[in-house]
């Protein structure tokens, strides 16, 4: 014979349970705030890598479009040092537009090019290193005067036609996700045309008339 009490108590202690309702936005907010902390984390990271991106883009096409304006460089236009050891020159500048973000992983790579005469799409470099020292952890050129240069577009440039061209590539490492996201190593580039028919990165005593002929020839 069923007890009607116990189970008039059992059905009102389960309808009881199921309207005490204390204590769940508790609960509801346990289940959500990880999923908010990642979208939180991904914001910060997501925003600081495209403004650290859009500067480093922003340099590279900077330091392209600075040497190409002028029509004899030196070594101290590029990469200068005042008296207080501070870096003066255009190098300078990209560590002023850099600003917080640094530019312990930055490194940055002048190539003059210039075409054959016989073939425009045989493209070399025509100065060495000696005026035109790389941004970074090495100021050695990976490319010296009359080594190939690979990679443009097939005809961008005319027989003897010249080029500056600089590569930048940048370190980039995660703020706060470190061990969640990856370390990468970004690339740019920027290929721009001299305002004056080409920059000479040769001594002064080579001039008046800077020809962006290296010497002895490449060809």
């Amino acid at each position: 014979m069923f007890d009607c009490t116990m189970i008039s108590r059992w059905k009102f202690a389960r309808r009881s349970f199921t309207r005490d309702t204390s204590g769940i936005a508790a609960v509801e907010f346990g289940l959500i705030a990880p999923v908010l902390l990642i979208m939180l984390v991904g914001v910060v990271e997501i925003t600081r890598a495209v403004s650290i991106d859009r500067r480093f883009g922003q340099v590279t096409a900077l330091v392209a479009d600075l040497i190409s304006r002028e029509e004899v460089l030196k070594r101290e236009d590029l990469d200068g040092v005042n008296a207080s050891g501070k870096r003066t020159g255009i190098y300078g500048i990209v560590e002023h537009v850099m600003g917080v973000w640094g530019v312990s992983t930055l490194k940055l790579h002048v190539y003059p090019v210039r075409a054959s005469s016989d073939d425009r799409n045989r493209i070399y470099v025509y100065a060495d290193t000696t005026n035109r020292p790389s941004f970074g952890s090495t100021e050695n050129s990976p490319k010296n005067v009359c080594d190939p240069y690979t990679g443009l577009t097939t005809d961008l440039l005319e027989t003897r036609g010249t080029a500056i061209i600089v590569e930048g590539e940048y370190g980039y490492t995660p703020l706060i996700a470190q061990g969640i996201l990856a370390p990468s190593t970004w690339q740019d580039r920027a290929v721009l045309a001299p305002r004056s028919g080409c920059v000479s990165f040769e001594a002064e005593t080579t001039l008046p008339q800077p020809d962006c002929e290296p010497t002895p020839t490449c060809e």
